[in-house]
C-alpha cells in the first residue's frame, strides 16, 4: 500500500503570496509519518529546474510571494514530499502561478540587448541592429505583438502616425522583453519624404489583441530616433534575447504576508555586565531560536529583557478577526497578561526564583539541589507567525563552593599545644585567588600526636545571601581516619629503638650545639566554585566550574640554630653567661632561647575552568621560590598545668601546657616567581624577584579566664615595608 503525499492544495492568496499545504495522504501513510517533517521542492515550468528546496513541519504553509513582474501565464511547479526527492512516477504537486494588473511599467531603446538606454544621448542610422526593453508586470510567460509606428510631424496625433512593422509571439521572460529588430532598413523604404531625424515609438498587444497600456498611455519607447543615412541594407530575423536570466526567475520565496515581523532581537548583558544583541528569529538567517536563558536576581525586581520585533506591521490579517499589535505573556504555563506594543519594543520583566527559605534552613540540601528556572513565554501572533512563542528561560544568581585543606606538619610542631591554628600559606591561597567565595581562611585540625591536620568547608551564595554549611560529619570521619593512622604509628615505634625525642629546640636538653634540620612534606589546597554564568551571544546559560590546586608548600627546607647554646663555646665570657642563663632558669622556673634560622620553600598554584560551550580554560600558573633568615628569641616557663580542650567531636582531652610563654621574632626573604598568565593579547609568561621587607612580631601566652590556653598579647611591626616594585621583573613573552 503506498504511503506518503498524496496531492497537496492551494490554501489562500493574499497578495502576492500564494499559500500551499498538504491535502491528501496516501492510505498506507501512519499518524507518526504525518507528522514528520515536510521538504517542499519548487521547480521552473518545465518541472525539472530547480528553484528552491525547503524543510517544514507537516502542518506548516509552504508560501510563495510571486511579485507582479512574474505574475502572469508562467507556471511554477511546486511538490511536497516526505522522502525529500520529486515523485519519479507521478506529479502530485501544483503548477502555481501569481496574477496582477497586465502593465508596461518601463520602456528604452538599446544598442545591444538589456543596455543602458541610449533614447537621449544616440542617434541610429537605417541598417543598425536596435533593441527594444520592456519591463512588464502581469505578462510573465506570455506572448506579445509589438507594434511599431512613425511619429507624423504636424498630424492630428497617434491616429495619424504611420505604422511601420509588426513583431508577433514576442516571448516575456521573468516580466522582461528584450526585442531585436534587424529590419530598421525596411522602414526607409516606407517613408516617402524621410526628414533629416525620425522618431519611433511602439504599441503593445497581450494574447487576446488588447493593447497594454502604463497606466496612462498606450504609446511606450517614445522616442527612437534615426537620422537620414542608411549604413546597411541587411535585414535580420527579429529575436527575443533575455541573455543572463533565462528559466531563472527572481521570486522569493520566503514567509511573506503584509500581517508580519522581520525579527526577534533580545536585548541582554553577559555575566560580565556587557551587553549584547541575539537574534531569535530571522528569516533570512533561518533562524527559528524558541528558547533563550538569561540570568536575573531572585525575588527581586528591576531586571527587563528588552525585546525588538523588528518592522512589525498588522495590516491586511487573512484572518477574523484581525491580529492585534501585542503580545501575550505566560510565566510557567500560566498566562498573566497581555499587552500592547508601542512601537517594535517591548521590555519584559524578569526575575529568577530560589528557594532561599531552603538556603537558611538547609543550606546543605540547597547545595546539592538543582535550580529552578523561571520560564516566560511571550507570544506576538501575526499571519506570518501565527504561534510563534520565544521562552526566556530565567536562572538565579547562585554561587556553589568548597575547599579542602590537607597539612602534613613535622612532629611536635612548636605549637602543638594549640588544639586548633591556622595554616596562612594555605588558607590564603583560598582568600586570594579566584574562589572569592570563601572570603575567611579555611580552619585547619591540628592532631596533638602529631602533624596531621584538616579543613573542610562549603558555602553556598545567592544574590546577596551567603550561607556556610555543616560538614561536622564529614570532618568526623576524616579525623577517625587520622587517628586510626596515629595508632598505627604508635604500635609501630615499639618495634624501633631508636632515640624519637623530639627534633624541636625548645625540647633538646643534650648538651652540645642545639640545632635542627627539618623538611616540611607538601600541604595540598583544593578548591572547585560552581556558579550560573551567562555566556554572551549565545542562547545558553552554563554551569562555569572553577577550580584550584595549591601545594604550599611543594617542599621546604629549614635549618636552625640555638644561639644560647654557643655560650658554653664562647671563652670565659661565655661561660659565665652561660652559668648565670642557668642559674635564672632554674630559680626563677624558666628557659629562655634565641634561635637563627634559614629557610628556602618551594610552593606552586595551579587554577583552571570549564564550561560546555567554552571547554576547558587554563587558569594561571605559578611557581614560588622563597629564600630566608629568621631569628627568635623567647621565654617560657618550665612549669605546666593540665588544661582541657575540647575534641571537634564534642569529646574532652586533658593536655599539658606551659604556664605562660612569650616570644619575640623577626623574618625576611626574596621570593622568586614564575607565572605563567593571560591578558586581552593572550599567554603570556613572567618572571620576576621581589623583596619581602623585615617584620616582627611579639606575642605571648598564659592560661587565663579557667582552664583556657590563650593568646594575651600580640604586636605586629613593619621594620621595612615591602618595596611596591620587584627587584628584577622580565618582559611579558607571549606564547603564539
Amino acid at each position: 500500500m503506498a504511503k506518503g503525499i498524496k496531492s497537496i492544495k492551494q490554501q489562500q492568496v493574499v497578495g502576492t503570496s500564494v499559500y500551499l499545504v498538504v491535502d491528501h495522504w496516501h492510505d498506507g501513510t501512519t499518524e507518526a509519518d504525518k507528522n514528520k517533517k515536510v521538504t517542499w521542492l519548487c521547480f521552473a515550468q518545465d518541472r525539472k529546474t530547480p528553484l528552491d528546496t525547503r524543510v517544514l513541519d507537516s502542518k506548516d504553509s509552504y508560501i510563495i510571494k510571486i511579485p507582479s513582474k512574474l505574475a502572469g501565464s508562467y507556471r511554477y511547479y511546486v511538490e511536497a514530499s516526505l522522502s525529500g526527492k520529486k515523485d519519479p512516477k507521478a506529479n502530485t504537486g501544483l503548477d502555481v502561478f501569481g496574477t496582477a494588473t497586465k502593465k508596461i511599467v518601463t520602456s528604452k531603446w538599446c544598442t545591444k540587448p538589456d543596455a543602458e538606454d541610449v533614447r537621449k544621448t544616440y542617434v541610429f542610422s537605417y541598417g543598425h541592429l536596435v533593441y527594444l526593453g520592456l519591463e512588464t508586470e502581469g505578462l510573465n510567460g506570455d506572448k506579445l505583438i509589438v507594434d511599431v509606428y512613425r511619429r507624423v510631424p504636424g498630424g492630428g496625433g497617434a491616429d495619424d502616425d504611420q505604422h511601420m512593422d509588426t513583431y508577433t509571439n514576442v516571448q516575456v521572460i521573468d516580466g522582461e522583453v528584450n526585442l531585436k529588430m534587424g529590419n530598421t532598413y525596411k522602414w526607409f523604404g516606407k517613408i516617402k519624404r524621410p526628414n533629416a531625424t525620425e522618431e519611433f515609438y511602439v504599441k503593445v498587444k497581450d494574447a487576446s489583441g488588447q493593447y497594454v497600456s502604463d497606466g496612462k498611455d498606450k504609446l511606450h519607447a517614445r522616442f527612437l530616433r534615426i537620422k537620414n543615412q542608411v549604413v546597411s541594407k541587411n535585414v535580420e530575423t527579429p529575436t527575443n534575447h533575455t541573455p543572463t536570466k533565462v528559466d531563472k526567475p527572481d521570486i522569493n520565496f520566503k514567509r511573506y504576508e503584509p500581517c508580519r515581523y522581520d525579527k526577534i532581537i533580545v536585548h541582554d548583558k553577559d555575566s560580565n555586565k556587557d551587553a549584547f544583541d541575539f537574534t531569535l528569529y530571522d528569516p533570512l538567517q533561518k533562524k527559528n531560536i524558541t528558547r533563550y536563558e538569561t540570568l536575573a536576581k531572585s525575588n527581586e525586581e528591576g531586571k527587563t529583557i528588552d525585546l525588538t520585533f523588528e518592522k512589525t506591521t498588522n495590516k491586511g490579517c487573512f484572518t477574523k478577526p484581525s491580529h492585534k499589535k501585542e503580545v501575550e505573556i505566560y510565566i510557567n504555563g500560566k498566562k498573566q497578561r497581555t499587552e500592547i506594543l508601542k512601537g517594535d519594543n517591548y521590555a519584559l520583566p524578569i526575575q529568577a526564583s530560589a528557594n532561599t527559605v531552603l538556603l537558611r534552613t538547609s543550606p546543605e540540601v540547597f547545595f546539592i539541589t538543582p535550580d529552578s528556572p523561571t520560564t516566560y513565554r511571550v507570544v506576538s501572533r501575526t499571519c506570518a507567525q501565527p504561534g510563534n512563542p520565544i521562552e526566556i528561560v530565567v536562572y538565579p544568581n547562585v554561587e556553589r563552593e568548597v575547599a579542602f585543606v590537607l597539612t602534613m606538619l613535622p612532629t611536635y610542631n612548636r605549637e602543638r599545644n594549640l588544639k586548633f591554628t591556622k595554616q596562612e600559606s594555605l588558607t590564603s591561597y583560598n582568600k586570594e585567588k579566584s574562589l572569592k567565595l570563601i572570603r575567611d581562611e579555611v580552619e585547619t585540625l591540628i592532631h596533638t600526636k602529631g602533624g596531621f591536620g584538616f579543613g573542610l568547608q562549603a558555602k553556598v551564595k545567592v544574590d546577596n545571601i551567603e550561607s556556610s554549611i555543616e560538614l561536622g560529619r564529614t570532618k568526623s570521619q576524616i579525623k577517625r581516619l587520622i587517628d586510626f593512622y596515629y595508632k598505627l604509628n604508635e604500635y609501630l615505634s615499639m618495634f624501633d629503638a631508636g632515640n624519637k625525642e623530639s627534633q624541636d629546640l625548645e625540647y633538646k636538653v643534650r648538651p652540645g650545639i642545639k640545632w635542627t634540620f627539618d623538611v616540611e612534606p607538601p600541604n595540598i589546597a583544593l578548591a572547585l566554585r560552581f556558579t550560573n554564568r551567562k555566556i554572551g551571544n549565545t542562547q545558553q546559560v552554563v554551569t562555569q566550574i572553577t577550580g584550584g590546586v595549591a601545594l604550599k608548600p611543594i617542599v621546604k627546607f629549614k635549618i636552625g640554630v640555638d644561639l644560647m647554646s654557643l655560650l658554653q663555646f664562647m671563652g670565659l665570657g661565655g661561660k659565665i653567661a652561660d652559668w648565670i642563663k642557668n642559674v635564672l632558669e632554674a630559680k626563677y622556673k624558666f628557659t629562655i632561647y634565641v634561635i637563627f634560622e634559614a629557610f628556602l620553600e618551594a610552593r606552586g598554584e595551579l587554577t583552571m575552568a570549564y564550561n560546555k560551550i567554552e571547554g576547558f580554560g587554563p587558569g594561571p600558573r605559578k611557581l614560588q621560590i622563597e629564600a630566608g633568615v629568621a631569628i627568635k628569641g623567647g621565654a617560657k616557663s618550665t612549669e605546666f598545668v593540665t588544661v582541657i580542650v575540647p575534641e571537634p567531636d564534642g569529646k574532652p582531652q586533658t593536655v599539658k601546657v606551659e604556664k605562660w610563654k612569650g616570644e619575640a621574632s623577626g623574618t625576611t626573604s626574596f621570593v622568586y616567581t614564575y607565572e605563567i598568565s593571560s591578558d586581552k593579547k593572550g599567554q603570556y609568561s613572567q618572571h620576576k624577584l621581589e623583596f619581602t621587607g623585615i617584620k616582627a612580631t611579639i606575642v605571648v601566652y598564659s592560661i587565663k579566664q579557667g582552664m583556657k590556653y590563650n593568646e594575651s598579647y600580640r604586636k605586629d611591626f613593619t621594620i621595612i615595608e615591602k618595596p611596591d616594585e620587584p627587584i628584577a621583573k622580565s618582559e611579558k613573552e607571549y606564547t603564539i
